[in-house]
């Protein structure tokens, strides 16, 4: 794109397409990557990148400045999709739509763009990977696992898809979410192998939760006098406006726990505000970490190995005594009814 030189009657044009990217160069030789925040009659007032982390606020005259390169608009928009390929593990069919809209909205856009063709390539991606996950498949782990594979792995499969929650949500640091993975995990897949190799994950997850919660207990009479004394240090109509705001905040958080409760959620939100859900946590936890203390893995049944015996006899077998029996098998290692209804339609009739 022409460099465009600052002169009055360029200005409008030049302001009307900067963005955080554009160049400012100075007759000194420096250059800026920078936002331009306003205009002034003999300066410019410029957001400057100092760092990666760092912008600074600077006036800068216009009769220092030599040009200002603006980037284009097909190289920004395009910055916006680049980042959705790779796509990450789990896309359903949706998520993948709305990426690939993305992706031919800015090729509709900017069809004479010279990233057409890296645009064209993302497509490519996210179509490949859609086709799969629409035929029943999935991403885990960075692979595709195409449907009729992970039909045939169901079970350990999912429980490690389970686990994954865990692990994700533990590592983001939303305990809350990893709990009520866990839950999932321990409900659904307690005699998969996933669910004893996440074990020491949950204990230590768990372990770090607690002592946190002890924490805020302790200090909670503290933090509420806190709160009390810094509304008193205000004036009095800035005072009632802010106990009404702690009011709507308090009933909108008592809400959400009851709508939790509903729906039989096991692991409630916590509110540093709110003693009775902390403490009601913390007695959770505690007998949560003493039954995982008390867990003996050598007495918990193999239902990975039960449902891939299984699948593997009702992929080839027409006796149906030999597939009732691998069916009973998976059912005494304890596998979920969907998974047993899954084994028991491939059983034959005859």
């Amino acid at each position: 794109m022409p460099t465009m030189k600052l002169t009055t009657f360029l200005l409008i044009p030049v302001l009307a397409c900067l963005s955080h990217a554009d160049t400012i160069r100075m007759r000194n030789g420096i250059e800026y990557e920078g936002e331009i925040l306003a205009e002034k009659d003999d300066h410019y007032v410029v957001k400057i990148q100092v760092t990666k982390s760092i912008r600074d606020e600077r006036k800068i005259p216009k009769t220092e400045i030599l040009e200002i390169v603006a980037e284009k608009k097909d190289k920004q928009a395009f910055e916006k999709i680049k980042t959705l390929v790779p796509t990450p593990d789990l896309l359903t069919r949706d998520q993948y739509d709305s990426r690939t809209e993305a992706v031919e909205s800015f090729m509709a856009e900017f069809s004479k763009s010279g990233l057409l063709k890296k645009a064209d390539e993302l497509l490519k991606v996210l179509d490949a990977e859609r086709s799969v996950v629409a035929a029943g498949g999935v991403k885990f782990e960075g692979k595709m696992i195409e449907g009729s594979d992970r039909a045939a792995r169901a079970y350990p499969l999912d429980a490690r898809i389970a686990a994954s929650k865990v692990t994700r949500h533990g590592d983001d640091g939303n305990t809350t979410l990893a709990l009520r993975a866990w839950s999932e995990l321990e409900t659904r897949f307690g005699t998969s192998q996933a669910y004893i190799d996440t074990i020491p994950y949950a204990q230590k997850m768990m372990t770090s939760h607690l002592k946190a919660l002890d924490k805020n207990l302790a200090s909670f009479d503290a933090r509420l006098k806190k709160r009390e004394d810094g509304l008193a240090r205000i004036d009095e109509r800035d005072r009632e406006r802010t106990k009404r705001a702690i009011a709507e905040k308090d009933a909108a958080y008592e809400r959400q726990i009851e709508e939790e409760k509903e729906k039989k959620i096991k692991w409630l939100s916590l509110d540093p505000y709110h003693k009775r859900t902390m403490t009601d946590t913390k007695r959770q936890l505690e007998t949560a970490l003493g039954k995982l203390e008390r867990f003996d893995s050598s007495k918990v049944p193999n239902a990975d190995d039960a449902w891939n015996d299984a699948w593997e006899t009702l992929t080839g077998v027409t006796d149906r005594q030999a597939a009732t029996a691998v069916v009973s098998a998976a059912r005494a290692a304890r596998l979920p009814k969907e998974y047993l209804d899954i084994l028991e339609a491939k059983v034959p009739e005859n």
